[in-house]
Parts: structure tokens; sequence; C-alpha cells
């Protein structure tokens, strides 16, 4: 028996842009507000989601309370996010695909995911054992 899948680590997180949770926030913004027509508070859900795991990243050392919070904001509006793209979808929509809303929801609950083990990850490099 041989293994033949080779190892390959991840590139070192030099910024905040190197974080995978960032990049799949970005791409998830970019198609919803490109796609949906004006949803005020949808909208200020997927803008704010990038912009509250750069925030939590520049905060990871200097407060780490305050950058864990900031995680859990973005948690909280992923979960608004995915209300707002179900009611969009069942109330206003008629011109976008069903396939588009349940991608994007299917993306943004992995996204909530993603940076739960973020926060994870960083509260056991802390040393922070019971709470991680």
């Amino acid at each position: 028996m041989t293994y033949t899948k080779t190892y390959t680590p991840k590139r070192p997180v030099k910024s905040f842009l190197d974080l995978e949770v960032y990049q799949k926030a970005l791409a998830i913004c970019v198609a919803v507000v490109k796609r949906v027509p004006v949803q005020d508070e949808l909208q200020a859900c997927v803008i704010a989601i990038p912009r509250l795991i750069a925030t939590s990243h520049s905060l990871r050392f200097s407060d780490k309370e305050k950058a864990i919070a900031v995680l859990e904001d973005s948690m909280l509006k992923c979960n608004l996010a995915v209300v707002y793209l179900e009611q969009y979808r069942d109330i206003y929509n008629k011109d976008i695909e069903v396939e588009f809303f349940e991608e994007q929801i299917k993306s943004l609950l992995a996204l909530r995911m993603k940076i739960m083990r973020l926060q994870m990850s960083w509260k056991k490099f802390w040393g922070d054992k019971e709470n991680a």
C-alpha cells in the first residue's frame, strides 16, 4: 500500500487578506451585492462580514476579548444574511434563479463554521483550553 497524496502545508498568514474566511466572505459579499437589488439590511450584513473579520484579525493580540466578540458579531451577521436572503427569495424575487440563493445561503453557513473554527484556533493559540 503506497500513499500517493503529497502533503502541502498552508501558506503562512501575513495579513487578514491571507485568511480563507476573509476571502470567502468577500466573494459572498460581491456576489450578493451585484445580483440582489438594493436591500439595505441584507447588503449591510454581507458588507460587514469581511470588515469584521479584518477588524478581529487586527485586534487578536492587543485585545483578545474584543477580537472574539467581533468574530461573534461576524457569525451573527452570517445568520442574519441567511434570513434576509431567504426573505428576499420568498417575498420579492422575480428575476434571480432560486439556485443562486441556495448557493449563497450554503456558503454563508459554511463561512459561519469557518469563522467559528478560526475563533477556536485563536483561543487554543492563546492557551484558553477550556473555552476552545
